[in-house]
């Protein structure tokens, strides 16, 4: 074979050019050293995951400060994304389960009405890392980078994402349970993100006080439209009237 970057002839075993020393391999042999590679890298990013989270359970507020300077941007970055995951997951079955009647759904959603619902799973943690990215850039955070937005947005958003599956096995009827759980969730996510925003983005306490409701809203107001769009119609049946007649 020869080397791509000057042409010099190498035997089919050389990882590198004999002339300029630049690396060789056979065609496809990164693509394919990339797919061994996967499942490892997955492992490891989900271990770091359950690290961070075990973190979070037991200290949510001051751990994630901690949490972050303890991954380093990068690996915050593939824990923020795996909260993500875990979360858009637990608000499509939430949802799922909090639905008075299922029968008929696909149905009546069609595919259109199922990517939107799964547009609408991820809309709370991609609304809440999108304005974290923002809030940091305008207001000239010193710390922080892309990886701690992410895990900032996915720390923030997982309690009440973790609330939808738990409330839909309660039911309805155990409101008194519900309700309470609701405020924790709520009150956790806000502070995480005011800890997150102060601590990790080194913003002001000033403008982490004003970041965080400008952040809840935006997601609660993009999560609303879409969750209206999504229970109107989705698929062949749009418009046509409301889901098992209710």
């Amino acid at each position: 074979m020869f080397c791509q970057k000057c042409g010099t002839a190498v035997a089919d075993t050389a990882t590198v050019c004999t002339s300029c020393n630049a690396p060789v391999g056979q065609p496809g042999a990164a693509a394919k050293q990339a797919a061994v590679a996967m499942p490892a890298k997955l492992k490891s990013t989900s271990k770091e995951a359950l690290n961070a989270f075990k973190r979070l359970a037991t200290n949510p507020v001051a751990a994630l400060p901690e949490t972050y300077a303890t991954l380093g941007d990068a690996k915050a970055l593939s824990s923020g994304i795996a909260f993500g995951v875990v979360s858009a997951v637990c608000f499509l079955l939430g949802g799922y389960m909090l639905l008075p009647v299922r029968e008929g759904l696909f149905d009546f959603l069609g595919f259109g009405g199922v990517m939107k619902s799964i547009l609408f799973s991820v809309m709370p943690f991609a609304c809440t890392a999108a304005g974290s990215i923002a809030i940091r850039r305008v207001t000239a955070g010193a710390g922080g980078g892309f990886g701690g937005d992410c895990l900032i947005a996915g720390a923030a958003v997982l309690p009440m994402s973790l609330l939808l599956p738990i409330s839909g096995l309660l039911g309805t009827g155990n409101l008194e349970v519900v309700v309470p759980l609701g405020v924790l969730a709520g009150c956790l996510g806000v502070l995480m993100l005011f800890s997150g925003y102060s601590r990790i983005s080194k913003l002001s306490e000033r403008a982490s006080t004003f970041a965080v409701p400008i952040v809840v809203l935006l997601a609660a107001w993009l999560t609303k439209v879409l969750s209206t769009s999504i229970m109107t119609g989705g698929g062949p049946n749009y418009g046509a009237g409301n889901f098992g007649g209710f």
